[in-house]
């Protein structure tokens, strides 16, 4: 049996590689070279038809040239179970797909470091998921309810009818499957390959770098969030509610800079005296450290095999309100940077979507016309754009959590619409609420343990101006973490909570 956990980016090991600036600079133009492949070979097959018969005379010769740096080896050509170890070594090796070509009889795969394979394809369909639901069945476009819903970061359940056609999901698509191979589905973040007793999964770089899964089950879990002070509001409880629900074997470290942006940390990402670090070490019971900016963002890179890097732009800048703009590249160019530093150990990158301002708050008032929802529809639509465009398929929307809490009973009508000074967090119930939503979508998976059986409290409070805390009780703590519970599951919209 295969271990399909590790075929989504599960396993890292431990040596490293130092990037350069010439790697950078190459590696983002590889980027933008497979994205726009991408976008030429998903518009090619949508519009080749709208029939969903197969034809293997229409089957497309989808080849493309590779970027300058990568040199294609010779040809291999295998057989099936040569197709498995070439997927199993290449998960092993962080060697994901550049391209695959569904050409008369044959597939040809080629993976990012050139090893260039083929086999023979036959009556297997290949199937290709478009960026708007539909399905391409070699060549052929399937729309609407008979086109099953393939997820790109879930392998779909393959079998086939009495009569041999393909069952995807239990939809019947009106084509044969394969015998041994009974298809191979190209989901765009991976390619499943679907043997008659296993589904393999590699992961793909023909659309955009592939970022991996969120660790799941580790006894040991390192987390490195970059920064401004909405990185710390939304991170700050954290330490003592690791601590509190029993969690060992977490380590983590938080960069940060007062008000700085991304596109600043990219610029500045190998200088001195850019950012204060705390750290947590396993078993704390808060962050160790302090706000002096003596540190260099790339030291903290090289200090620890990181599993997960969190980055968050300021929203209260206009950088976090148009893409591509000057976020596009800084996004990408850290990206980049976290990807090869260490090439055989690559870090899941979350972005963090942080809070929309207060009614009244010069920025909602110059910017926004001092409306909310204008401000959290133009901040969410640009982290939709980006996760389109980059492959940073994680998002941690505390901007999501405040705007839930505001519709809840706890939201005081004391003006500040549950922040201490109209944009920063209140310094109990809000950054609590948004710690919750960053302990469930990284945490949970990692060890099992849920936030809503955290016992951690919090008794401060303040209404003093530019200090308001409100204490997290047994009473207020359930609606945090329903608030939390929201975000998540959909970042981009706010959820009344009763």
């Amino acid at each position: 049996m295969i271990d399909n956990e590790k075929y989504n980016g599960g396993g890292r090991t431990r040596s490293s590689i130092q990037l350069n600036d010439s790697a950078v600079v190459r590696r983002n133009i590889d980027v933008r070279c497979r994205r726009y492949f991408g976008f030429a070979l998903t518009l090619l097959a949508l519009f080749s038809s709208t029939s969903c018969t197969r034809s293997d005379s229409n089957s497309e010769n989808l080849e493309v040239e590779l970027p300058g740096d990568t040199t294609v080896l010779p040809e291999e050509t295998i057989d099936y179970t040569g197709l498995r170890k070439f997927i199993s070594e290449s998960v092993g090796n962080y060697d994901y797909c550049r391209t695959v070509t569904a050409a008369g009889e044959e597939f040809r795969l080629v993976s990012v470091s050139g090893r260039n394979v083929s086999v023979a394809k036959g009556r297997v369909p290949y199937i290709l998921t478009g960026s708007g639901g539909d399905i391409i069945v070699d060549g052929k476009t399937l729309r609407g309810d008979a086109a099953p819903k393939i997820s790109y970061d879930r392998a779909p359940a393959i079998s086939a009818t009495q009569s041999g056609n393909l069952l995807i999901d239990g939809v019947d698509i009106g084509v044969k499957a394969g015998k041994t191979l009974q298809c191979v589905i190209n989901a765009r973040k991976h390619i499943y390959f679907c043997f008659d007793d296993v589904t393999m999964t590699l992961g793909s770089e023909m659309f955009t770098p592939y970022n991996p899964a969120l660790p799941e089950n580790r006894s040991e879990l390192n987390v490195l969030f970059i920064g401004n002070s909405f990185t710390v509001d939304a991170t700050e409880h954290l330490p003592g509610m690791i601590t509190a629900s029993g969690i060992t074997g977490v380590n983590m470290t938080r960069l940060y800079h007062g008000g700085y942006t991304l596109p600043e940390y990219y610029s500045n990402f190998y200088a001195s005296g850019v950012c204060a670090r705390y750290d947590y070490v396993s078993g704390a019971q808060s962050w160790s450290g302090n706000s002096t900016l003596d540190d260099t963002p790339s030291d903290a890179l090289s200090a620890r095999v990181w599993d997960v890097i969190v980055i968050q732009e300021h929203t209260g800048r206009s950088e976090a309100w148009s893409w591509p703009g000057v976020l596009e590249p800084a996004v990408e160019g850290l990206r980049d940077i976290f990807y090869t530093f260490r090439k055989d150990s690559r870090p899941t990158v979350v972005y963090l979507m942080s809070q929309t301002y207060s009614n009244g708050s010069t920025v909602l008032l110059n910017s926004f016309g001092n409306s909310r929802e204008k401000m959290f529809a133009t901040t969410s639509g640009v982290v939709k754009q980006l996760m389109a465009d980059t492959g940073i398929d994680v998002v941690i929307s505390t901007g999501a959590v405040l705007e839930n809490l505001r519709t809840s009973r706890v939201n005081v009508d004391n003006g500040l619409q549950l922040t201490r000074d109209s944009y920063h967090m209140d310094f109990g119930l809000t950054r609590y609420a948004a710690a919750c939503a960053v302990f469930e979508t990284i945490i949970t998976p990692a060890t099992g343990k849920s936030i809503d059986d955290c016992p951690y409290r919090y008794s401060v409070s303040s209404t003093e101006s530019g200090k308001y805390c409100t204490p997290v009780t047994d009473d207020n703590a359930p609606v945090a973490q329903q608030a939390a519970h929201e975000a998540v599951r959909h970042p981009f919209a706010v959820t009344a909570i009763k």
